[in-house]
């Protein structure tokens, strides 16, 4: 990554102050970047001591937020961010060649260390339903104020134009900062419980759509297929995605935790344990994950549910599909490839997976829209054959999956990283619609794989009904 340079404020401050030094920082970049174009994007940066980004967001619940959050130690970050300072936004299906072009074009046109954020649909061809419209086919922002955790100090940063700093917008944004609540004493205990939840499919549909999943196997070419559920949950009142975060992520260790806000009312927020690929220069790292236990009460308990999922024959058909398919599509990108040469267990906070870690270098002509083409949908999240198999999904599912299961995450000059969207929702002012699908094979049965789901959004439900 990029050295970048910034002003830093040691020990306590104050927002006025923090104000003050973004400001002069403001100064300083502009001064040294002579001859830019109008939609040059800066970045002045200060930095500033340890604090949680949740914290900050939850301190503006007026303002458009997003919150990122990595998986692990190795690369282990915090961003919140308020506002948009630039964004570019897909409303019609567009190839991912062109929208890293677009990205790279930015990238390349503004200071070092900016990063864009935002995600796809899990769908390339069909269009978003009218709760899905607002995020487009694919959505990337920088906000307008972006908050870094890494380590044990934070980075605090304005983004902004040439034009908006000739136009005087950087003292404008620098008196709201110095206006601004930093840090949360206290967390609300207001949430509205829920009144009712709806499900698509309900019981009997789902043991339809198992049914047809068995004939194609037998009568396809089709190894496995990905269902999944969407259930609506209507409350008394309005929802703060920041504050439903708050309590997932406490459920949730060692996930990728996002919320992508396109509207203030309007959030996709989740907790997911699957890392698509991160990417620094020309090395690589993915993994598959497919295959779910719950978790045991005791160790002994525990070490026996994942000892049977070790040794499960349907388990391990499914989890190799998905292996397979990694190392078909991706290891002709890269110079070398590394699997685990068989899975382990990948144990969550209530759940337990199979997974296999994978690296790589890639090739030096391969981009990332070229990764991401050969890794969305992986077969974990739709099927394989992939296109048999998302035939199969367009078929049988009645709801719009939006960005359910489709890639998230950021990308800046030398690096990227995206986590598939799964254990999600979509917020709308008094309505959740949950997300979550499971591996459908030879063997399968409509009760287990609607209680692997019941599994999946456990941590959601409850969050829901937490007092």
């Amino acid at each position: 990554m990029s050295k970048v340079q910034h002003s830093v404020i040691e020990g306590t401050f104050d927002a006025r102050q923090l104000a003050f030094s973004v400001k002069a920082q403001a100064e300083r970049v502009v001064n040294k970047g002579a001859d830019v174009s109008d939609q040059y994007l800066f970045r002045a940066s200060v930095g500033i001591p340890d604090q949680p980004p949740l914290d900050w967001l939850n301190c503006v619940a007026d303002e458009m937020r997003f919150y990122g959050s990595a998986r692990g130690k190795k690369q282990a970050i915090e961003i919140g961010g308020i506002g948009i300072a630039y964004e570019h936004v897909w409303h019609q299906p567009t190839p991912f060649a062109t929208i890293f072009e677009a990205l790279r074009a930015s990238l390349q046109s503004a200071s070092k260390g900016l990063r864009f954020y935002g995600g796809f649909r899990f769908s390339q061809v069909a269009m978003p339903d009218a709760d899905w419209q607002i995020f487009g086919f694919s959505r990337f922002i920088v906000p307008r104020l972006e908050m870094i955790r890494a380590g044990r100090g934070n980075l605090f940063s304005l983004h902004f134009t040439a034009a908006e700093y000739a136009d005087g917008d950087v003292d404008d944004w620098c008196d709201r900062i110095a206006s601004m609540c930093f840090w949360c004493d206290a967390w609300s205990d207001q949430f509205p419980p829920p009144l009712s939840r709806q499900e698509n499919p309900d019981y009997s549909g789902w043991e339809e759509n198992i049914e047809e999943s068995l004939k194609a196997f037998a009568s396809e070419q089709l190894d496995k297929v990905v269902l999944a559920r969407r259930a609506d949950f209507l409350f008394s009142g309005n929802l703060d995605p920041i504050v439903l975060l708050h309590r997932l992520k406490s459920a949730t260790p060692d996930c990728f935790h996002f919320c992508y806000m396109p509207k203030k009312d309007i959030a996709f927020v989740g907790a997911s344990p699957e890392r698509l690929y991160y990417r620094e220069d020309r090395q690589i790292e993915t993994e598959a994950v497919a295959g779910t236990r719950m978790r045991g009460k005791t160790p002994e308990q525990d070490a026996q549910l994942g000892d049977d999922m070790l040794n499960s024959d349907k388990d391990r058909r499914e989890h190799e599909i998905v292996r397979a398919g990694i190392r078909e599509q991706l290891s002709p990108l890269c110079e070398v490839f590394e699997m685990d040469s068989s899975p382990r267990l990948q144990k969550l906070a209530r759940g337990q997976h199979l997974y296999s870690h994978i690296t790589g270098t890639l090739r030096s002509a391969v981009q990332d829209e070229d990764v991401l083409a050969a890794l969305h949908p992986t077969a974990a999240l739709g099927g394989q054959p992939r296109d048999t198999a998302l035939a199969l999904i367009e078929k049988l599912e009645a709801f719009d999956r939006g960005w359910y299961a489709a890639p998230v995450g950021w990308v800046a000059e030398d690096a990227a990283e995206f986590a598939v969207a799964i254990r999600s929702g979509l917020v709308q002012p008094d309505k959740l619609s949950l997300f979550s699908g499971a591996g459908i094979v030879a063997g399968s049965t409509a009760h287990n794989e609607w209680e692997e789901i019941e599994l999946k959004i456990r941590d959601f439900i409850k969050v829901l009904t937490a007092s």
